[in-house]
């Protein structure tokens, strides 16, 4: 069925047109090659390819969406846009919601890359289950491995068959939700629009973790 979306499309080939950027994704996904290392090849920093690293990924899955919506006839990407969404959830790792996408619509993205790479095998092989459900006791058992049994979050992850990321996700959500009940708390002591913006910036500013912000709340309490 045609569709008039398509005369918008975008070749995949226009991601080739950052050189330094496409040669990074490939170092790092089809050779496997740490950030450390390309950065060693290439002469900058492992942060600078890391960024770079990411600001492919975004562009690709960009890439994709737009894609998938027009080959399944969409009018705009806003279904396809909810897949990967849910990917992101499940996942909390952008390069695996990204696989998602691959897996979901192999034959559409290999026919889309016209011969370029996507994700490897090996990670699309790796996907954990998605959507991901963890009940209240999957939870608790995450937070005791994690507290009382000194488990990463890699080892969590694996338990729990969950990447790493949702792991640590899981976790600091227990203590999200424990901040801001107490500072919701709070709210109901105060009247007046600046106070509850002054609570918001104290207790949620800056780029604290949810277990240190929750402690803090705890030594002072």
């Amino acid at each position: 069925m045609e569709h008039h979306f398509y005369q918008d499309d975008i070749p995949y080939s226009t991601l080739q047109e950052d050189k330094t950027g496409y040669q990074i994704l490939l170092l790092r996904e089809q050779q496997n090659q740490s950030f450390t290392a390309i950065a060693s090849q290439l002469g900058v920093s492992p942060a600078r390819v890391r960024q770079q690293y990411t600001k492919m990924k975004v562009r690709q899955v960009r890439l994709y969406l737009r894609h998938i919506a027009i080959a399944l006839g969409h009018e705009n990407t806003a279904q396809v846009r909810n897949v990967f969404s849910t990917a992101m959830e499940c996942y909390q790792n952008y390069p695996y919601a990204c696989g998602y996408l691959d897996k979901t619509y192999g034959e559409i993205l290999e026919a889309y890359r016209a011969g370029e790479p996507g994700t490897p095998q090996e990670m699309l092989e790796k996907l954990p289950p998605c959507p991901v459900k963890l009940g209240e006791e999957e939870i608790s058992r995450m937070v005791t491995m994690r507290e009382e049994e000194n488990a990463s979050f890699r080892a969590i992850g694996r338990a729990f068959h969950i990447t790493p990321e949702k792991a640590r996700h899981t976790y600091e959500m227990v203590y999200h939700r424990k901040v801001l009940e107490y500072v919701e708390g709070l709210q109901q002591q105060v009247r007046t629009w600046e106070e509850r913006r002054e609570l918001w910036r104290r207790y949620f500013g800056g780029h604290q973790s949810a277990k240190t912000r929750y402690e803090n709340i705890m030594r002072v309490k």
